[in-house]
Parts: C-alpha cells; structure tokens; sequence
C-alpha cells in the first residue's frame, strides 16, 4: 500500500485511483481498498474529479522529522555558523538505508537556485555529498552497492571496475572530504564533508554549494577546513543527543 505514496513527486503530484491501479499493477478492488485506506489515514486527500493528492499526514510526519531527527538537531547551529562565515549555501543531506535524501536547505549570499533542496533525493554517484556518504560505505556494502550500479559508477567517472572504485572511494574517506563542480547543476560547485554516528558508521554529509564563479575567487583550502570542522562537531552533537536520549 506505502507503494502508492511513491507515485506523488512535484512533477506528477495528482493521481486518480485508476493510473495509480495500472501504474502499480494491482486488481481493481486492491488498489481502491488501498486508496481508500490511504485517505482514511490523512496520508491522501481527494480532489476534484476522483483524483488525489498527497494529505495532511505528510504534512504532520515532516513536522515531526524536523522535530525529532538526531541529524537535524545536531546540525542546524553548525550549519548557521558554516554560512555566516563562508557566505556559502549550506545542505544537510541524509543517509535512510541506499537512499540519500537532503534534509536541510539553508540559503547564503548567492541563494543558489539547487536542483536537490529539502525533500530530493539525491544520485548515489554524483554530487560531492553523495560522494562522501558512499565513500564511508563498510566494504560490504561499497561492494554490493558496486555490483547493482556498475554502469552508474563508470558514467559517474569513479571506476570502470571494482578495484578501482573501490580505490577511487578510499582516497576520498583518507581526504576527509569531496569536491565535484557541474555534477548536479552545471553552474554550482559543492564541497562536503562526513557526518558520523558516535560508533563511527556513517549517517550523512554537510556540503556547501557556491557558483563555480565564485569558486575561482575562494581560497578552497580554508573552505575545506570549515566543512571537515562543520562535519566533525555536528558528529560531536549527534553522539551527544543521543546519549542523553532515554
């Protein structure tokens, strides 16, 4: 039934019970009952013509999240120091199991109109935040990420095998941080460093975006420092929320 909430994005956000049967596969009175429940539950609300959109649970559950969300909590202060003092668009960007999903958007001076803000769900493979995340993977996982995305990774320019994405990753988890220009937005640039969990697994990535103009005229080794520092103390306040957490 969740299935149905994937269908809704910003480019196709109203469905009728009909599409959503045909696009999912389901027996008519399947695909009603789940439509049916769905609304029961706030999670869809029916607009005009037998169509629905996504309902106020959605809206309830995103409250909740930035309420809630160790990710959020320990990061949005560093993110508030990051852009003051590099003047930079800052993202927070999450790790929910292989999705990698940006949860925080804070704007700086250039207010750079970014493809992936809050809510978007970003390639595994592109994007230096994404990069990072994927860099920190436990070998296992890097690996079986590697045999389901082996055409992605060679577009991508991080290996035509698995010695070398593997390679390509590890130099990336020594550097401590990403760097990519073009790879998401064709003007911007991004520079992200890790976020870690107290025991050391990966949960996310800050990143700050800039034009790539702007790049030109930056002095790249202080803004490095600044994200590595941004990345380690939101860390530090994430493992200490969740020790005080019953």
């Amino acid at each position: 039934m969740l299935a149905v909430l994937s269908l809704f994005s910003a480019d196709d956000p109203v469905w009728t019970a009909e599409r959503i049967i045909e696009r999912l596969g389901y027996t008519r009175p399947t695909g009603y009952r789940y439509v049916r429940e769905l609304v029961s539950t706030g999670f869809l609300v029916r607009m005009a013509s037998a169509s629905y959109s996504l309902g106020p649970r959605i809206i309830e559950l995103d409250y909740q999240i930035r309420q809630s969300d160790p990710l959020l909590k320990g990061g949005l202060a560093v993110i508030d120091d990051l852009v003051g003092v590099s003047g930079c668009e800052v993202n927070l960007i999450g790790l929910y199991g292989e999705q990698i999903v940006t949860t925080h958007q804070q704007h700086g001076v250039e207010r750079l109109p970014l493809s992936f803000g809050r809510g978007r769900p970003l390639p595994l493979f592109r994007g230096a935040g994404s990069k990072i995340i994927v860099a920190n993977f436990p070998r296992v996982k890097l690996k079986r990420l590697y045999v389901g995305h082996a055409e992605e990774v060679q577009a991508a320019g991080l290996g035509a095998d698995w010695e070398s994405f593997k390679a390509a990753m590890a130099a990336l988890r020594r550097a401590g941080y990403a760097m990519s220009q073009g790879e998401l937005d064709s003007d911007f640039a991004g520079v992200a460093a890790p976020v870690f969990t107290a025991d050391g697994k990966i949960l996310g990535s800050v990143i700050v975006a800039l034009s790539r103009q702007r790049l030109g005229m930056t002095d790249l080794a202080r803004l490095i420092g600044l994200v590595k520092s941004a990345g380690q103390r939101i860390s530090e306040s994430i493992a200490l929320i969740l020790k005080a957490t019953p």
